[in-house]
C-alpha cells in the first residue's frame, strides 16, 4: 500500500514535471505535484473546475472531485450491487469507495475512462506499468483482466503471441492489497 496515495504504490507514483509550477488548490510552489484534473469545492458554495495539478496535502485533505467521476462511480455502483450487502452496509461502502477515488491523483493515466479494479469490497492498489516486453506477457498472463469489471480477455490480449501494445503505458497492472489478487487494464490508445 502506497504511503503517499493509499492507492498507488509508491514505486508507481509519477510527479508531474516542471510544466506545472504551483498547486491549483493552495498555491504552493516548492512542492511535488500530481496530476489531478477536477473541481474545488469552495466553502462558499462555488466550483472552481480548472484543477489540473495538486500537491499530495490537498489531494487528501482538500474538497476535491475528480471531472467525470460519474462514470467511475457507476463502476463502483454496480459492484456493490453484485455484492449480498444489506442497503446500510451498501451506502457505507459505496461512500468509503467514493472518498478513496476522490482522494487519489489520475495515475495511471486512463485514455479511454476511468477503471480502477475493485476487489474485496476495496480499489485495488496501482502498482505500475509493465517495464518490459516480459513483464508484459508474464502478468498480463497471470492477472485478472479488468473492464469495469473482471472480464474474459480477448484472445489478442496474448501480447506473447499477438506482440505487446504500441505504448507499455496502454496496460496498467493493479494489487488487491486485501487478497494479493492481480489484475490489469488495457486502454489502447
Amino acid at each position: 500500500m502506497g504511503k503517499i496515495f493509499e492507492l498507488i504504490a509508491d514505486s508507481a507514483l509519477e510527479i508531474l514535471d516542471s510544466y506545472y509550477d504551483e498547486c491549483h488548490v493552495c498555491n504552493r510552489t516548492d512542492i511535488d505535484l500530481y496530476a489531478y484534473q477536477g473541481k474545488l469545492h469552495l466553502e462558499n458554495g462555488e466550483v472552481d473546475d480548472d484543477i489540473y495539478a495538486a500537491c499530495a496535502s490537498c489531494i487528501a485533505e482538500g474538497n476535491l472531485t475528480h471531472s467525470c467521476d460519474f462514470a467511475y462511480l457507476e463502476i463502483i455502483d454496480r459492484y456493490l450491487g453484485l455484492k449480498n450487502l444489506d442497503e446500510e452496509a451498501y451506502l457505507q461502502n459505496k461512500k468509503m469507495l467514493a472518498e478513496k477515488y476522490q482522494k487519489t491523483p489520475d495515475i495511471p493515466i486512463f485514455m479511454q475512462y476511468e477503471d480502477r479494479p475493485l476487489c474485496c469490497n476495496d480499489i485495488a492498489e496501482f502498482t505500475g506499468y509493465p517495464k518490459d516486453a516480459e513483464e508484459c506477457y508474464d502478468l498480463t498472463e497471470k492477472a485478472l483482466y479488468w473492464e469495469k469489471q473482471v472480464t474474459v480477455k480477448s484472445e489478442f490480449y496474448n501480447f506473447r503471441k499477438y506482440g505487446p501494445p504500441e505504448s507499455k503505458r496502454d496496460i496498467a497492472f493493479f494489487c488487491c492489497t486485501h487478497c494479493q489478487t492481480r489484475y490489469f487494464t488495457f486502454q489502447f490508445t
